[in-house]
């Protein structure tokens, strides 16, 4: 019987070591991902044209956006997918060709934003953005825009 019991013991043990080493963690305890969103926000009412807490210039339009989602972790990898990031006033088509993902950090010196580079966008407004970006250390707060290649800020990433 004793036998059993330390056969179980070294099993269940060695299940939960395995276990353990399966979760990507951090040094600081925390997952890898640094942000992650599953909706955006376009670019609307005074945020058009108006340069944001982040300085960044929103969109010179209206935008209008069927989904947005994506992450950045903490070694700067960036996933952004956008599906139907369009102008209303145009007939619901986007007219840009590219979009970038610019993340947006809080560092004690103030803001940072670093961006990836241009990604094919379509004329119905999909796109998707798989980049690596320099984030600044530490990122605190961190908020990703879909932006033009100019720069123009288009839909922000929404807090979960």
């Amino acid at each position: 019987m004793t036998y059993w019991r330390k056969l179980a013991v070294v099993g269940i043990g060695a299940l939960s070591m395995m276990g353990a080493s399966a979760v990507g963690v951090n040094a600081d305890g925390r997952g890898d991902s640094l942000i992650s969103f599953d909706s955006m926000t376009p670019v609307t009412g005074t945020a058009v044209g108006a340069v944001n807490d982040r300085g960044i210039k929103g969109g010179g339009f209206a935008w209008a956006i069927r989904s947005g989602t994506g992450s950045v972790d903490h070694q700067g990898d960036v996933s952004v997918t956008v599906k139907g990031l369009v102008i209303p006033q145009f007939g619901n088509v986007n007219p840009v060709p590219f979009f970038k993902a610019t993340v947006s950090c809080i560092t004690p010196h103030g803001v940072a934003n670093v961006s990836t580079g241009n990604f094919p966008a379509s004329m119905a407004g999909d796109s998707t953005i798989n980049a690596t970006v320099e984030l600044p250390h530490p990122c605190k707060d961190p908020i990703v825009f879909v932006a033009a290649p100019n720069g123009l800020w288009f839909a922000e990433s929404n807090s979960e």
